[in-house]
């Protein structure tokens, strides 16, 4: 008789522990910022392809402070957005290396009255930008953007 309720016991505990281990991970929603390896083969040339360039979208960098600020944009950068008190100044480094018709777009839920300047940056890649930009003031609700090409290393303002 024990060793019946030892068997059942012991296939209790097994069924438990099969039904708890065989459960999937799964995510259930998706943030825009889950990125895969996408390469040309073994040894060849690779990059990430992040999931907001697939469904047509871009990420989202919101950034705040005070005083003097400094951002670095990386590939896949989308929109650099300020959001509330006005830094005292702002200077923006686009991407490099950036991908061929990378957008980057600069935005602001607030009136920015500092100076904001935008640069390309010269390693490794020698990028250069079609007109410099350097604003005084950056009026809520506007967005400025920028397109890189890669045939000139140039970014294009396109707004």
């Amino acid at each position: 008789m024990k060793s019946k309720w030892t068997w059942l016991a012991g296939a209790a505990i097994a069924a438990l522990a099969t039904a708890l281990w065989a459960q999937p991970v799964a995510q259930n929603n998706v943030s825009g910022n889950e990125c895969w390896n996408a390469g040309q083969g073994p040894g060849g040339p690779g990059s990430f392809l992040c999931l907001n360039l697939v469904r047509n979208g871009a990420a989202i960098n919101v950034t705040s402070g005070s005083g003097a600020f400094t951002t670095l944009a990386t590939q896949s950068a989308g929109t650099l957005m300020w959001s509330g008190t006005a830094p005292t100044s702002w200077t923006i480094t686009l991407p490099n290396p950036a991908f061929d018709g990378e957008i980057v777009r600069l935005s602001t839920d607030t009136t920015l009255t500092t100076m904001v300047t935008v640069q390309a940056a010269t390693t490794p890649q020698n990028q250069t930008m079609s007109a410099a930009f350097s604003a005084q003031t950056v009026t809520t609700g506007t967005t400025t953007a920028w397109q890189f090409n890669f045939a000139t290393l140039k970014w294009f303002r396109l707004q």
